[in-house]
C-alpha cells in the first residue's frame, strides 16, 4: 500500500512539473514561465487560417426510447478529423460508439428511456484540422 501511495505521489509531481515550461525566447525578458494551457489557447485562437482547428457539430438525430441512433458530421473541405465525440439532449442517452469515418466523425447512442418515454437527440462533433 505504501509503495502505491509513493508511486502515485511521484506521478503527480512529474505531471505537475510538465504543466509549466521554462520561459521562451518571446518572453525571456520578463522571466515569467509559459503555461502549456496558454499555448493551447493561443493555438486555438489562431484558427484554421494558420493551421489551427475547427470544432464542427452535425445535425441532431432523434433516438426513440429503447432505440439506437447514428449521427454523422463532415469536416469542411480541406480539413480532416483528428478527434471527435458527441452531445446528447439528456443523461438518458448513452454513447455506444465514437469513431472516424472517411472525412467525418460518427457517434452512436442508445436511448435508455422506457418504452413510451421521451425521444432524445444525439449530435456528432468533430475536431477538424489541416492535413500534414
Amino acid at each position: 500500500m505504501k509503495r502505491t501511495i509513493i508511486l502515485a505521489m511521484a506521478a503527480v509531481a512529474a505531471l505537475t512539473g510538465g504543466l509549466v515550461t521554462t520561459a521562451s525566447a518571446e518572453n525571456a525578458g520578463d522571466d515569467k514561465p509559459v503555461v502549456a494551457a496558454d499555448k493551447a489557447e493561443e493555438f486555438a485562437e489562431d484558427g484554421p487560417e494558420v493551421g489551427g482547428f475547427d470544432q464542427v457539430e452535425g445535425p441532431t438525430v432523434n433516438v426513440a426510447p429503447q432505440g439506437n441512433g447514428r449521427a454523422f458530421v463532415s469536416c469542411p473541405a480541406g480539413r480532416v478529423p483528428s478527434g471527435g465525440g458527441g452531445k446528447t439532449s439528456a443523461f438518458r442517452v448513452l454513447f455506444t460508439d465514437s469513431f472516424q469515418e472517411g472525412n467525418g466523425w460518427v457517434v452512436r447512442g442508445t436511448n435508455i428511456n422506457p418504452a413510451g418515454g421521451a425521444t432524445e437527440t444525439i449530435r456528432a462533433v468533430a475536431i477538424c484540422t489541416a492535413p500534414r
